[in-house]
């Protein structure tokens, strides 16, 4: 009884892990939690925190420069010809010959340690400050990267929904015709109607239906680059929960046309203004090359001289040696080679100048751009929705004006081709909007 018991919770247990890794296999999103999905997710994030997280760690490097500095060494020699001195007899009280002297042990074994401390670096204050700046400028570049594929996914959605959007029209559009050529079949055998009619509306179903094989195509596309942009992966499913109503009611179009634009809010002139000071500081770090550098020193060494290998014999001794000491390094000449790069440096400060001026104007002249098309986008897509509707209704009228005998297979044809123009330029239309909608809202967001 016990084991049929186990058994069972088991089998319960399996058949919950395997719902709940089903359900990781599907994915059910609005907008905002795709947009949310992406920033975890998105392969161009992910590596974006990797470089912030590298920014912290060259502070954490450069930090590490003025803090002690502990080295050590070891060094082995075996003298395999000791070198031999000549000494004059005379030097050891005799008289004659000469007396050829080696000098030294057969091993020797030195071990030896130094700490080091840096008193006072102009590079190091400045370099430490640089890297800091660095790090500043890679958090700015994450937060732009976040607004670009939180539009980027914007877009990939609403695209999306407009190529389902296509689909439904045409496929809707697709089974009326097709009901017509079946009709129309049976005229013809009947007597009612002409060859080249019946050859006419087959080639309108033909070319609609090579329309959906196009657009169907295309949504597969939208769908995989949506993925992409979310960091899902080929055997995960995706379905987008906000509708091309939600996206159109969101249009404020009266505010986006006359709201302020300062740019100092701007998410591209505060990433300049990042990499300006950055630049900056580079000025001051290549300056510093004239200034000296102070460093304090302890060594500490024991020798071991030996003519048998017996290093680890305890009872042998060992010769010891420490010293402390300042270091003073100060720079002289370099044959000008220190006021090139300040000079290199300067020059780059000067370009940061021009290049400010130049997006401070871009950035007004793109918003004024941006502005213009928005609302040309607004009022054509009005114009193209309207346009859809009436063609529509023509479009159904005539068919049923067909049926009857009164409108013929020309006329019915015309407003056929009407409606196809119609439905393109509409879905066309709305994609515009939505996507100037998106390019304007980022421009006059505050970041």
């Amino acid at each position: 009884m016990i084991q049929r018991t186990w058994i069972f919770i088991s089998l319960i247990s399996w058949m919950f892990m395997g719902t709940d890794s089903m359900a990781q296999d599907s994915f059910s999103f609005t907008l905002k939690q795709a947009q949310e999905y992406a920033y975890e997710h998105n392969y161009d994030l992910q590596n974006s925190r990797y470089d912030i997280e590298i920014a912290k760690k060259l502070v954490k490097e450069n930090t590490a420069i003025g803090l002690p500095q502990i080295n050590g060494s070891l060094s082995y020699m075996d003298n395999l010809a000791r070198q031999t001195m000549i000494i004059p007899a005379e030097f050891m009280g005799g008289q004659g010959s000469d007396i050829a002297l080696q000098i030294g042990s057969r091993y020797t074994t030195t071990l030896s340690g130094q700490i080091t401390q840096l008193l006072y670096s102009g590079q190091y204050l400045v370099g430490l400050q640089t890297a800091k700046a660095f790090l500043e400028t890679e958090k700015q570049k994450d937060v732009k990267n976040r607004m670009d594929i939180r539009d980027l996914v914007a877009e990939a959605y609403i695209s999306y929904l407009i190529v389902e959007e296509s689909i439904s029209i045409l496929d809707s559009t697709f089974k009326t015709v097709s009901q017509m050529v079946d009709e129309a079949g049976e005229f013809y055998r009947t007597g009612l109607m002409e060859e080249l009619d019946v050859e006419q509306m087959e080639l309108n179903k033909a070319t609609l239906e090579a329309n959906l094989i196009t657009t169907r195509n295309q949504k597969i596309i939208a769908y995989n680059y949506l993925k992409f942009l979310l960091g899902i992966g080929d055997n995960q499913q995706l379905t987008l929960t906000d509708s091309l109503d939600f996206f159109l009611r969101q249009i404020n179009h009266d505010y986006l046309l006359n709201s302020s634009f300062d740019y100092h809010f701007n998410i591209d002139y505060k990433l300049l203004k990042k990499q300006e000071y950055l630049v900056v500081m580079q000025y001051k770090l290549a300056k510093t090359a004239y200034q000296p550098t102070l460093a304090a020193f302890l060594n500490a060494s024991t020798n071991a001289y030996r003519e048998n290998w017996n290093f680890f014999d305890t009872k042998e001794s060992w010769y010891g040696a420490a010293a402390w000491g300042l270091s003073l390094n100060i720079p002289i000449w370099s044959s000008g080679s220190r006021k090139y790069n300040v000079d290199q440096a300067r020059l780059e400060v000067d370009k940061m100048k021009v290049l400010d001026e130049k997006v401070k104007n871009s950035l007004k002249l793109q918003v004024e751009t941006v502005r213009n098309d928005f609302n040309k986008s607004y009022m054509v897509f009005l114009n193209k929705k309207q346009s859809l509707q009436t063609a529509t209704k023509i479009y159904e009228q005539t068919v049923i004006k067909y049926r009857e005998g009164i409108a013929s297979s020309t006329d019915l044809n015309q407003k056929y081709n009407q409606f196809l123009i119609s439905e393109a330029e509409y879905t066309q239309a709305m994609f515009d909007l939505l996507k100037s909608n998106i390019a304007l809202s980022k421009l006059l967001e505050k970041v």
